[in-house]
């Protein structure tokens, strides 16, 4: 169940989180809409991001980060855990298989 937190709201992690202010993407509909979000802090096991619309996001979606250094991306399953208006946490989902990369045309 999506819960509606004040982004400003302290919850109990389990890897502690560090600030960023790194370029991404929500990706949903097995990549065929995506819109950019700003990711503020992240960690092992989640981030938080900020979008520059309100979208009700799905409870599943993936999250294309962006490295302008190497010029790839990554991409990870996150689930959403909250949302406040632009700001939303989100719970990455960990699976057997290793970060997938985006194809050159989504990064």
């Amino acid at each position: 169940m999506i819960q509606n937190h004040s982004f400003e709201h302290r919850v109990e992690r389990r890897a502690p989180r560090q600030r960023t202010l790194k370029a991404g993407r929500i990706a949903i509909n097995e990549l065929t809409s995506t819109f950019e979000v700003l990711i503020r802090d992240m960690s092992q096991t989640g981030a938080r991001l900020v979008m520059s619309d309100v979208y009700l996001l799905p409870e599943h979606f993936d999250l294309i980060v962006l490295n302008p250094n190497t010029g790839r991306s990554s991409r990870a399953h996150c689930q959403l855990v909250w949302q406040k208006a632009l700001v939303v946490g989100v719970k990455f989902i960990r699976d057997d298989l290793p970060v997938k990369l985006v194809p050159d045309h989504l990064g």
